[in-house]
C-alpha cells in the first residue's frame, strides 16, 4: 500500500539512530529517537510504523494511546506547528514559482511541478505508476495508473485512502498532458521510472520534490505542503472544524449533514 515505503524509511531511520534492528526489543529508547527526528505531529505516522512492525510491544500501544486526544487537538485546531509555519508555501506562491522558475527547471522537475499543481495535489501516489492504452479489465493491487489515450486519466487505485473512496479517475488537463508528453517516452512502463526501467521508490519522488525547492527557493519544504496549501486555499473563508462538529452536535446531526443544511447562495 501506499504507506509501506514510508514506514520502512522511518523504521530504517530509527534503527540507524538507536543501532538496534529490533526497536520492540527496546521501546523506551526507539520512542527517545523518535521524538528527536520528528515533529510531535509526525510522530503519528512513526508510531503507526513501530506498531505494525511490532504488535507485541505494549508501549507502543501505550504510546499511541496518550498521545491519541494531543493528535484529535491538533487536528481540529487546524493550527500549523512551528515546523509547518517554517515550511508553508502558500498556494498563490507555489504556481508563481512554478511558473517563474519553469526554463530554469529539468524536464524532470517541471513534469513533478505539473503533477503536483494542475490537478489536486495527491500524496505520493504517482509512483509506481504504469502506462498503459485502455483502462485493464482487472487494476493490480499496489499499482495506479495513467491511461495514455486521446484523452488520458489517471486511475488512483492504491492510496492510502482507498478502502474508503475506492477507485477514482482523474483526468488529466492539456498542461498536465503537454509536460507528461514532453518527458515520458512513449516505451516507458511507467510514469517515473528509473534508469533501469523500475518505478521510482516513494521515497525518491519525496525527496525530487524537496530538492526543486530547495534549489530554486531555499525552502525545506515538500509533497505534503503541496496538499496543505491548496487545502488552505480553497477552504479559506469556512469555519473551523471544531465549530462545524460543535454546530453539528448542538443540531444533532453530522458534520456532513450540517454542511448540507447551508443555503450558499443566501450567506
Amino acid at each position: 500500500m501506499a504507506t509501506s515505503t514510508t514506514h520502512i524509511t522511518i523504521l530504517k531511520k530509527l534503527r540507524a539512530d538507536t543501532g538496534e534492528e529490533n526497536l520492540g526489543s527496546i521501546p523506551l529508547k526507539a520512542l527517545e529517537a523518535m521524538d528527536a527526528r520528528y515533529s510531535f505531529s509526525s510522530t503519528r505516522v512513526a508510531l503507526s510504523a513501530l506498531r505494525k512492525q511490532y504488535p507485541e510491544c505494549k508501549e507502543f500501544l501505550d504510546e499511541v494511546k496518550k498521545r491519541g486526544p494531543q493528535w484529535k487537538e491538533l487536528d481540529e485546531s487546524q493550527e500549523p506547528t512551528e515546523a509547518q509555519k517554517k515550511k508553508f508555501v502558500s498556494w498563490s506562491n507555489i504556481l508563481e514559482f512554478r511558473d517563474e522558475y519553469y526554463n530554469e527547471m529539468t524536464p524532470i522537475q517541471r513534469l513533478l511541478m505539473a503533477l503536483y499543481t494542475y490537478i489536486p495535489p495527491v500524496r505520493l501516489d504517482f509512483t509506481p505508476m504504469k502506462i498503459v492504452t485502455r483502462k485493464p479489465l482487472k487494476l493490480e493491487d499496489g499499482l495506479n495508473y495513467y491511461v495514455r489515450t486521446k484523452k488520458p486519466y489517471f486511475i488512483f487505485h492504491s492510496y492510502k485512502t482507498h478502502a474508503h473512496y475506492g477507485d477514482k479517475k482523474v483526468l488529466v488537463p492539456p498542461k498536465l498532458q503537454k509536460e507528461i508528453d514532453a518527458t515520458v517516452p512513449v516505451d516507458h512502463a511507467y510514469l517515473l521510472q528509473d534508469e533501469a526501467g523500475a518505478p521510482w521508490q516513494e521515497t525518491r519522488l519525496s525527496q525530487t520534490v524537496a530538492r526543486i525547492f530547495k534549489q530554486f527557493h531555499s525552502m525545506n519544504t515538500g509533497v505534503g505542503m503541496f496538499r496543505h496549501s491548496y487545502a488552505t486555499k480553497f477552504h479559506a473563508g469556512q469555519l473551523p472544524l471544531a465549530a462545524i462538529k460543535k454546530t453539528a452536535s448542538s443540531m444533532m446531526h453530522g458534520p456532513l449533514q450540517s454542511m448540507s443544511y447551508r443555503f450558499l447562495s443566501l450567506e
